[in-house]
Parts: C-alpha cells; sequence; structure tokens
C-alpha cells in the first residue's frame, strides 16, 4: 500500500514530553496498529451492516485475523517533525482561554508505504465463504477508502489517499466488493 500525505500528520504516543503535549514517536511515526484501524474503519463504512464479514478479515475478540500491518516506512525522503501551536479561544471575548495553549508535533511526508501480510489460516465464516480473494478484495478496497489519519483531521492534519498495490482497485475489484456483500447480506436474511 502507498500513502500520499497531502499535508501534516499526527499520531502522537498518549504521552508528552518537556515543552511539547503531543508528541509523536520518531522510530515509529505512523504504526502498524493505526493502520489496521484505519482499515477496519473503512471497511465498516464501506460494508455498512455486515460487522460479521469485517471481523472475518479483520479479526475480533474471539477471532485473530489472517493478516499482519507493517509500520509504515517513509523511504529515501526522511520525514520531518515540526512543532504546532493550538490555543482554545474564549467565545465571549475572543481570546485565548486561560491554560488551552497546546504544543504538538507534526510530521510532515510526501509517501509511506506499508505491507499486509497473510500470517495465518484464513478464519472459517459464519457467513458465506471467504477465499484469499474475497480477503484481498475487502483488505484493498478498505485501504483505498482511507483518506485521513492521524489527530487533527478537521483541522487540516492527516489527508491522505491510499493506493494498493496488488490487487488494483479497479470497477472489476469494486463490483466483486458489491458482489461479495450481497452475498453476506442474503445470507444474513436467511
Amino acid at each position: 500500500m502507498t500513502i500520499t500525505f497531502h499535508g501534516p500528520f499526527r499520531v502522537a504516543t498518549g504521552t508528552g514530553r518537556p515543552g511539547i503535549d503531543a508528541a509523536v514517536d520518531p522510530d515509529n511515526l505512523l504504526p502498524a496498529s493505526s493502520l489496521k484501524g484505519l482499515m477496519r474503519d473503512s471497511a465498516e463504512r464501506l460494508l455498512p451492516g455486515l460487522p460479521q464479514l469485517v471481523e472475518t478479515v479483520f479479526g475480533g475478540p474471539r477471532r485473530p485475523t489472517a493478516w499482519g500491518w507493517e509500520p509504515a516506512r517513509f523511504g529515501d525522503e526522511k520525514p520531518e517533525v515540526a512543532r504546532r501551536a493550538r490555543v482554545r479561544l474564549d467565545g465571549e471575548t475572543g481570546a485565548a482561554r486561560r491554560d488551552h495553549l497546546l504544543f504538538g508535533e507534526e510530521v510532515w511526508a510526501r509517501t509511506a508505504e506499508f505491507t499486509v501480510t497473510q500470517h495465518g489460516p484464513l478464519p472459517h465464516t459464519e457467513g458465506p465463504p471467504l477465499d484469499r480473494d474475497g480477503h484481498l478484495t475487502v483488505l484493498a478496497c478498505a485501504a483505498a477508502g482511507v483518506h485521513s489519519l492521524g489527530a487533527d483531521r478537521r483541522r487540516g492534519m492527516g489527508w491522505v489517499d491510499c493506493t494498493p498495490e496488488e490487487p488494483a482497485v479497479d470497477d472489476e475489484l469494486i463490483a466483486r466488493l458489491t458482489t461479495l456483500a450481497e452475498q453476506w447480506r442474503n445470507h444474513q436474511h436467511a
């Protein structure tokens, strides 16, 4: 999968450090767990009402996934980590609110790549049979549906395009996803 960034992004560690409230991990700017979560969320939006299909591909509390995500690799062009300040304004006065200044890091990069690899057997389904091509169809379409990542997406950060290499998302693959979703919906109502 290739990610093309249209601006900065931030996947914060959840802990700050001196002078920074929202810090990134310079050794893992875009973790595998974040990429999996983004793709799963995209799959849930693409396949509404089909949680069993999504869980079959992405795993769940009682079912491990057959797939493993790697963290993003940024290649030769090293991403730049910069600082950004954000302040909250008082609605009545228009002045900065006391104790509402946040310093965060943001990452500037052009592209990154990550890989999703099968690392286990495909699980038995509670719905129609789902072979490897079916899994790859869901994974590729879910990746293509990712258009934002990280924090402050409503403030202009984290806008991206995600392009799967194999299989490529084209009209045929979208038709395959539509057919797959239809089969699972029909199975639910049978």
